[in-house]
């Protein structure tokens, strides 16, 4: 070896521990920094989207409540004057207090006449919006004179129990054809909308279309005037705001007249993730130094004899095994020296032993899976032939004279390849005896493409798939038809089985196909287990059965095969 071979080897090294040690390192690092910074996001994204969903939803859903039984209070005539009636009143008071109470939240109810004197409440108190003053008019009670046949919606601040909260009051005019006969006014409280919306991560805003705040968890998105920080307004998406980030979602309901907003506060997050990627590119650029140095060291000291032991190994994988190695360093590398002789001694030793073992075991599997056959088949046959002797003496002497065919033909370990035709002709015979055990419950036909007599198979392939489709095909069906087709498909001798029996579901079909793909079968699938086995055995892995099927569709085999003509020099062999 030149130096040139030895500098190549350093250079290997450094590329080694840089593929295999640092390249690994830094693509599992920075997949995990992404893949982190991308699961943090989605979360973020997917934690605010339900918050907003889950509180849009609960709102809309208790608000439209209200506005329907607002709207069929006002509307109902008679619901107004049953107030002046005492007894009434109280059936009133029920029908309003039934309302309330399946709500989750504590809702209050009044309703005032047309000089805004309370006719029922759930409270004694008028509230603070309400003045008994005729000549003042303003907040809601104006509204709802200008807007008589309209829900109307207010944000207002109250003080409950010395604590400002927040409350959302939704009424609407009680008309007659004359005019206005009162007001049907309900309160819903901030405040008991968080208990039942419940704790999270994100922060919840609901305002109305003037941006007061009618629902807030948290004070710090709202200015002196009690109402929604401009700066907050209609974001949908990540927005940095006063050197804080945030993402912000926006979602409007009743009509677009609230507003729900969830915010995220993201803080220093991204600062920090930017941070630790910087940091991540300065460990490994000093690592890329140390391991570079670490490995032309590792080089210099370990090419000396490296190259001879390559050299002898390069023999053997061109297949020469009479190359030795004389290595006299007194280290590890004359123990690798002596043995990989020792090594070289035994593989040519294994070699001689495992080619014969190996051919022993195939023909040894080949013959024992040819040898299987199905005794079920063996004992319903004699069974029948045992009736038929007495009901029809010449259809037994038939079924008897099928049977010795197909048996001498199964146990006859003399013949192993056979033709498509030869092999067809011996399956007629099960066919007959299959025809006569069912009689017109079972058909049968065969079809062969024509070139494809003479092309060599295995024996006995194709009856113990027809022995499966009668089986199973019979279940639950008084007929049963089987179709054999044989053709070539694309270079390959093709052999289908066709039966429009029972068909099988979706999950034995899978297991028989599992069972098709293993080394051992331990089920009681012989016949299509032994077929597939056989022909990878003799002819490889991309050989075989396929098997397709549909509940009560029938069922589909094809096998596959080599195109392997019988030449004038084929010998069959014979014998009983």
């Amino acid at each position: 070896m030149n130096s040139q071979s030895h500098n190549a080897f350093r250079d290997d090294i450094r590329k080694t521990f840089v593929v295999y040690a640092l390249i690994p390192i830094v693509i599992i690092t920075l997949v995990s920094y992404l893949a982190v910074f991308f699961i943090w996001n989605s979360a973020i994204i997917y934690q605010t989207k339900q918050s907003i969903n889950h509180t849009a939803d609960k709102l809309e859903h208790t608000i439209s409540l209200v506005i329907d039984k607002t709207n069929e209070i006002a509307v109902n005539n008679s619901f107004y004057k049953k107030l002046n009636n005492t007894k009434q009143k109280t059936n009133v008071y029920q029908e309003l207090y039934s309302f309330t109470n399946k709500m989750e939240e504590k809702i209050d109810f009044y309703i005032f006449d047309e000089n805004l004197d309370l006719l029922v409440g759930s409270r004694q108190n008028t509230p603070s919006f309400i003045t008994t003053d005729n000549d003042i008019s303003w907040g809601i009670i104006k509204r709802m004179k200008q807007n008589t046949y309209d829900v109307i919606f207010e944000c207002n601040k109250v003080y409950k129990d010395n604590i400002k909260v927040t409350e959302l009051v939704i009424g609407r005019a009680i008309t007659e054809q004359n005019g206005i006969k009162g007001y049907i006014i309900f309160r819903l409280y901030g405040e008991e909308f968080i208990k039942s919306i419940g704790s999270s991560a994100t922060q919840i805003i609901v305002t109305d279309r003037y941006d007061n705040v009618f629902l807030a968890t948290t004070a710090v998105y709202s200015n002196f005037q009690d109402k929604f920080k401009p700066e907050f307004k209609n974001i949908n998406g990540y927005k940095k705001i006063d050197r804080n980030k945030y993402y912000i979602l926006k979602k409007s309901i009743v009509e677009n007249k609230l507003d729900v907003y969830i915010i995220t506060p993201l803080g220093n997050l991204l600062s920090v993730f930017t941070w630790i990627g910087i940091f991540i590119i300065l460990v490994f650029g000093i690592l890329i130094l140390a391991i570079f140095r670490t490995a032309k060291k590792i080089a210099f000291d370990k090419t000396r004899i490296i190259d001879k032991i390559v050299g002898a190994f390069e023999q053997v994988q061109e297949g020469n095994l009479e190359v030795k190695l004389d290595i006299n360093t007194y280290d590890e590398f004359e123990i690798i020296g002596k043995s990989y002789n020792i090594m070289l001694a035994s593989i040519k030793n294994l070699i001689a032993t495992n080619e014969e073992r190996v051919r022993q075991t195939v023909l040894s599997e080949i013959k024992q899976l040819e040898s299987q056959f199905n005794p079920h088949f063996l004992f319903n046959t004699l069974e029948h032939i045992k009736y038929m002797a007495k009901m029809d003496p010449e259809a037994a002497n038939k079924m008897i004279v099928n049977l010795s065919i197909l048996l001498r033909y199964s146990i006859n370990n003399n013949i192993r390849d056979v033709t498509i035709k030869e092999d067809l002709e011996y399956t007629k015979s099960y066919l007959q005896i299959q025809k006569y055990r069912f009689s017109d419950r079972f058909t049968y036909t065969i079809y062969v493409e024509e070139g494809t007599e003479n092309c060599i198979v295995p024996k006995l392939i194709i009856q113990p798939i027809i022995e499966n489709a009668i089986k199973y095909g019979f279940e639950s069906r008084e007929c049963l038809e089987v179709r054999i087709k044989v053709c070539f498909v694309e270079g390959r001798l093709i052999v289908v089985i066709f039966d429009d029996g029972i068909g099988m579901e979706e999950e034995l079909l899978s297991h028989i196909k599992y069972i098709l793909n293993g080394p051992i079968n331990k089920s009681s699938h012989i016949g299509l287990y032994n077929v597939d086995r056989r022909i990878k055995l003799m002819y490889g892995e991309e050989y075989g059965v396929d098997i397709r099927s549909e509940k009560f569709e029938g069922t589909v085999v094809r096998i596959i095969l080599p195109i392997n003509e019988r030449g004038e020099n084929h010998v069959e062999g014979t014998g009983d």
